[in-house]
C-alpha cells in the first residue's frame, strides 16, 4: 500500500500526543491510516487521493483550512469539514455567525481601526475585552479596565503594526464569570464530556495554570452544542462555554475545531480518541452502504 493511499489521511504539522492517540485508536478498529504532513500535499494533488476521510489536525489554522479545502476538491472527505474549520479559526466570524443564528454568544464588535477600537470599548464600558480573531491559549486577549489600558494597547499595537495589518480585532462584552469556564469536547452531534476550569486569573485557559475537574454534561450544555453542530455539522470540537454570574445563563464563547485532549483525558477518565476513532469508523461505514 502506497503511504498516502489508505482509509483515512491523518494530517498533521507535527505528531502531538493527540494524534498518536488518534491513529492508534483508529488502527485497533482496522482502519489504515496514513500520517500525512504538509509537503505530502503536492503528491495527493497531483494524483488525487485514494483516501475516504481526512482527519485534519494541523496546528495551524491556515494551514488546516488549506489542507481541508485541497482534499475536498479531489474528493476526500474532511472531519472537520472546510466551512467548520473557517468558522472556527476566526473568532470574527464565529460571532457574527452566532449573532445572526441566535446562538448565545458574548456581544462582540469587530474593530478594523484603533478608532473603532475606542468605540467599541467605550461602548461597552469597562472592563472590555480585546482579543485577536485568530490564536488560542489566550494569547494576545486584553482585558481593558480603563482608559489608560486603552491607550498602554494602542502604542504597543502602534508600534508593532505601524500599518494595521493585525486588523481587524474583536472587541468583546467582559462576562464576570465565577471563577470557571466549561470546555464541552462534541464528538459527531454528541457531547461526549464536559470539563470545568478553574482559576484565579480572568482567563481560564489550562495552559495558563487552570486546574480541571470533570463535570456533569448538563441540559443546558448539550442544547447549546447541539445549536453549534446545527450550525458547522457534525465534526469533532471543543466548545467552550462561560457563564454569566449576574444573570446565571450559559454563553459560547468559540469552539475550537482542534481540540486538544490528552493531558484533560488523564483527569476526566474519558477515552476522546476511542470515541472520534468510532465516529470515523460509523461514517467510513455509511459511505460504504451508499
Amino acid at each position: 500500500m502506497n503511504e498516502l493511499e489508505a482509509d483515512v489521511l491523518l494530517s498533521v504539522t507535527v505528531l502531538r500526543p493527540e494524534e498518536k492517540l488518534l491513529g492508534a485508536a483508529l488502527r485497533a478498529r482496522g482502519v489504515d491510516v496514513a500520517t500525512v504532513l504538509p509537503p505530502d500535499l503536492g503528491a495527493i494533488v497531483r494524483g488525487g487521493a485514494a483516501a475516504r476521510l481526512g482527519l485534519i489536525r494541523n496546528v495551524s489554522h491556515q494551514q488546516a483550512l488549506s489542507t481541508a479545502r485541497l482534499l475536498e476538491h479531489v474528493g476526500v472527505q474532511t472531519l472537520n469539514r472546510t466551512s467548520a474549520i473557517e468558522v472556527c479559526g476566526d473568532k470574527g466570524l464565529q460571532a457574527l455567525v452566532f449573532s445572526r443564528n441566535g446562538v448565545p454568544h458574548p456581544e462582540s464588535h469587530l474593530a478594523f481601526s484603533f478608532a473603532q477600537v475606542r468605540e467599541a470599548v467605550a461602548a461597552f464600558g469597562w472592563p472590555s475585552v480585546v482579543k485577536p480573531v485568530s490564536g488560542s491559549w489566550g494569547r494576545g486577549v486584553t482585558r481593558m479596565v480603563n482608559e489608560e489600558c486603552v491607550d498602554a494597547w494602542i502604542g504597543g499595537r502602534e508600534s508593532a503594526d505601524a500599518a494595521g495589518k493585525l486588523f481587524p480585532v474583536l472587541v468583546q462584552e467582559y462576562v464576570d464569570k465565577p471563577g470557571h469556564d466549561l470546555r464541552v469536547v462534541v464528538v459527531g452531534a454528541e457531547p461526549v464530556v464536559a470539563i470545568r476550569r478553574v482559576s484565579d486569573h480572568w482567563r481560564t485557559n489550562t495552559t495558563l495554570g487552570a486546574d480541571v475537574e470533570r463535570v456533569e454534561v448538563t441540559a443546558e450544555m448539550a442544547k447549546l452544542c447541539r445549536g453549534v453542530t446545527d450550525l458547522l455539522g457534525e465534526g469533532f470540537y471543543g466548545v467552550d462555554l462561560v457563564e454569566d454570574r449576574a444573570a446565571g445563563a450559559l454563553k459560547v464563547l468559540e469552539v475550537n475545531a482542534n481540540p486538544e485532549f490528552a493531558k484533560s483525558s488523564a483527569v476526566h477518565g474519558v477515552d476522546i480518541a476511542a470515541a472520534v476513532a468510532d465516529h470515523v469508523t460509523a461514517a467510513l461505514a455509511l459511505s460504504s452502504a451508499h
